[in-house]
């Protein structure tokens, strides 16, 4: 690659149309913040890195670009803008302590994103923060004013997901979970996992009534009146019953303003940035697999940089909303929008059509051998089906070329993509498993450094780091893992077993069981919150098909 004419993976040169495209959203979001009466402010593209800290709860450290000064002091390229702005507000404006400030900003963050997955390191940030104003007032001030954002730069198809961090902290106090358990249960509620939550729950001492409060955290929800129950079960648990009464005020506020439409409910919201304290939201629209808008109340943020008070904001993503914005006028009316499914090649695609089929869900193209074609469609229900190797399954969806996907659960684990897991189909069941000679059990017993034969680095990697807490050596391979131990490349290997049939004509064995192993439903993220209706009610149709089986 000529370094002199090429950018690095990850930053790239922008113009004529894009950077019209661009500038034009920008402008128009920027006099929308203006007309709600926020100042402009400006802060450094890099900071100190504590400003950016683990205490402070914004990116993680490996994500962040680091580099040293003359004088030794490390400094962070910013990869978010919100705690500069803390950061500024608590040095040149709260001086008594009693002020509102009504700030917004532009400009580009830098996050050191994993390689080869499509996302750019640097990219423009556009937002406001409302400071000094705390209660439902000031939430839904800020609710209305990312929707007159969106609306100003041309987008009148989008929603709003709004939160509160306290109903899953609250469930989890009540039920007296670990960290460790509560990091788990946070996994399976951001994937919209349901079954794999309640499995989970399964093997937990929790009340049946806890349960139901549990079910709530992965549904998406139109109106307050929707919870209301749940909310009456919830009475027993404060922390749950107000936040749930705190979303009920912000909707009737948003009711009054005329922005109720534009916003739905997620109750099990949660947020990488640990600083937020309150409600949570995020706002999508068609044809980007990721959230454009990201906001919520971070109540002791400030608290950091010495100055006490209360704060609510948001950050538009430009760079995404840009790229919607260029597909916007080439996107069906959302009537007439297809629902379009990726199946991993092979006997997955064949069951999975089975099951399709058992709910009136025909394309009779699909089961022609010979056929070139590379889409199917059924014009009736209008979706569209592709097949896909099972590794590029889950990349089609995060990125939205696809809305729904089926591939197998070892391949959702090692890809590790933001992506809904949402129903377990139950065929293709087997195991993920640390396999080796029998005398390799005391190896792992004793947490020995060993070294570990696999094709899934990522599932290993976790497995024996996180959950084991063992030191290992791990060696990506593409053939016959079996062959690793036999021949003294590793001690044990890591692979899917179905018989185990090869293992033992080997002289192998499962030593350890990672995890249970089937075809999985997946669900781009802005699919689920735009195409809600209709998702939801496939997903249903072919759980009770596979419940009745």
């Amino acid at each position: 690659m000529n370094q002199m004419l090429h950018t690095p993976e990850g930053v790239r040169d922008i113009y004529d149309g894009e950077l019209v495209r661009k500038e034009t959203i920008s402008s128009a979001m920027m006099e929308t913040m203006k007309s709600f009466h926020y100042d402009k402010i400006q802060t450094p593209t890099f900071e100190f890195f504590d400003i950016f800290g683990n205490d402070v709860g914004t990116t993680p450290s490996k994500d962040l670009y680091k580099f040293f000064d003359k004088e030794g002091n490390t400094l962070v390229l910013r990869p978010d803008i919100t705690p500069s702005i803390a950061r500024a507000a608590s040095k040149y404006f709260l001086k008594k302590g009693d002020e509102t400030l009504r700030l917004c900003y532009e400009g580009n963050v830098y996050t050191n994103n994993e390689s080869l997955r499509g996302r750019l390191k640097e990219s423009t940030q556009l937002g406001a923060e409302l400071i000094g104003k705390t209660g439902a007032e000031g939430d839904a001030e800020m609710v209305s004013l990312a929707i007159d954002c969106m609306l100003s730069a041309g987008f009148d198809d989008f929603k709003i997901a709004l939160g509160h961090i306290g109903i899953f902290k609250g469930l989890m106090e009540a039920c007296g979970f670990s960290k460790y358990e509560t990091e788990e249960i946070a996994d399976f509620i951001n994937n919209k996992n349901t079954f794999g939550l309640m499995e989970y729950l399964d093997d937990s001492d929790i009340s049946e009534n806890k349960r139901r409060l549990f079910k709530m955290l992965t549904k998406v929800y139109s109106n307050p009146s929707d919870w209301q129950e749940i909310k009456e079960a919830s009475k027993d648990h404060p922390v749950i019953y107000d936040a749930l009464s705190y979303l009920d005020e912000i909707h009737q506020l948003l009711e009054k303003k005329g922005r109720s439409s534009y916003v739905t409910y997620e109750l099990g919201l949660i947020s990488p940035y640990k600083y937020y304290t309150g409600i949570i939201f995020y706002g999508y629209t068609y044809d980007v697999g990721e959230p454009v808008v990201k906001g919520g109340r971070y109540d002791k943020l400030l608290g950091y940089f010495g100055k006490d008070a209360d704060a609510v904001g948001f950050a538009v993503s430009v760079d995404i909303l840009s790229m919607a914005a260029k597909s916007l006028e080439l996107l069906p009316k959302h009537d007439d929008r297809y629902i379009t499914v990726a199946l991993g090649k092979g006997r997955l695609a064949q069951k999975a059509m089975e099951l399709f089929e058992k709910i009136g869900i025909f394309v009779p193209e699909m089961k022609d051998k010979d056929s070139r074609k590379l889409i199917f469609v059924n014009e009736e229900k209008k979706m569209r089906f592709f097949l896909a190797k099972g590794p590029d399954v889950p990349t089609y969806v995060e990125h939205g070329a696809a809305d729904i996907g089926i591939v197998g659960e070892d391949t959702i684990l090692e890809e590790e993509r933001s992506i809904y897991e949402v129903l377990d189909l139950g065929f293709g069941a087997c195991r993920m498993c640390v396999c080796g000679p029998p005398e390799a059990a005391d190896y792992l017993k004793q947490h020995e450094l060993i070294r570990v034969a696999t094709k899934y680095p990522h599932i290993a990697k976790n497995y024996f780091n996180d959950r084991k807490d063992q030191t290992v050596e791990i060696i990506k391979l593409n053939g016959s893992i079996e062959l690793a131990p036999i021949v003294g490349l590793s001690e044990v290997i890591v692979d899917i077993v179905e018989t185990g049939s090869t293992l033992r004509e080997n002289g192998l064995t499962v030593l350890e069981e990672i995890v249970p192993l089937s075809a999985r439903v997946v669900v781009n993220q802005v699919s689920m919150k735009m195409e809600n209706e209709r998702i939801t009610a496939l997903i249903k149709d072919l759980k009770n098909v596979i419940e009745v089986k």
